[in-house]
């Protein structure tokens, strides 16, 4: 019980909510707790999906394949991120995107029905639930907005700048972390890796940037 409840308390939709309120919601989700190994498909692309999923423990790829048997990374979901609340929030419930483990993991899974509709639990704490739900699809929606705005650059290396000076918005520094590692990264950017390697390497001896795997610093504003 402690497990789910610390992950759910950091996690949309329940982030507004103490973890005396959880304890006393948790039972009311009728939900489960299930185990993946690394490697497992969660949710199909074209899959309809009527449930949501909080992330205990690993790591999650949400990705679209194509059939060239390339992989576009949508986004890396790691401990208290949910996945499937944007698609139950649609009319169809259908799933744009594939999800599988990029680790060993464990989900915490309910149905949707227990705070989208009546009956389930007090109308109090589902207020707070639905304006958290709002505000994670809005986030979403940005995130996205952003993901298509770096990939719609034609050259790589505006590609890279454009990711980059996103993280350094949102990390407000120079310096940070990146969620991706090399060939996520690549993933994410829509990109070939070895080319993403080498372009990397021609801006930090150009002195623009400082990289050593997923830390980077930007050294130029001309970048």
């Amino acid at each position: 019980m402690d497990k789910i409840v610390k992950a759910l308390a950091q996690s949309r939709p329940f982030h507004n909510l103490s973890e005396e309120t959880l304890r006393e919601i948790i039972p009311l989700l009728r939900g489960s707790v299930k185990f993946f190994e690394k490697g497992a498909l969660l949710i199909d692309e074209g899959e309809y999906i009527d449930y949501i999923g909080i992330i205990l423990s690993g790591k999650l790829a949400v990705s679209n394949f194509y059939s060239t048997g390339d992989e576009s990374l949508v986004n890396k979901l790691e401990p208290s991120y949910s996945f499937g609340l944007e698609i139950t929030c649609t009319y169809e419930k259908i799933s744009p995107f594939s999800i599988y483990t990029l680790t060993d993991s464990e989900v915490f899974i309910f149905n949707q029905d227990v705070i989208f509709q009546k009956g389930f639990i007090s109308e109090e704490y589902r207020f707070l639930i639905l304006e958290d739900v709002l505000k994670f699809i809005a986030n979403e929606n940005m995130r996205k907005y952003h993901k298509i705005k770096i990939i719609s650059h034609y050259k790589l290396r505006q590609k890279i700048i454009a990711y980059l000076l996103l993280e350094k918005q949102k990390h407000n520094s120079d310096r940070f972390t990146i969620p991706y590692n090399r060939e996520e990264l690549a993933k994410f950017l829509c990109v070939n890796r070895s080319a993403l390697s080498h372009e990397l390497s021609n801006m930090q001896k150009e002195g623009l940037i400082k990289y050593n795997k997923n830390k980077f610093e930007i050294l130029s504003m001309n970048i």
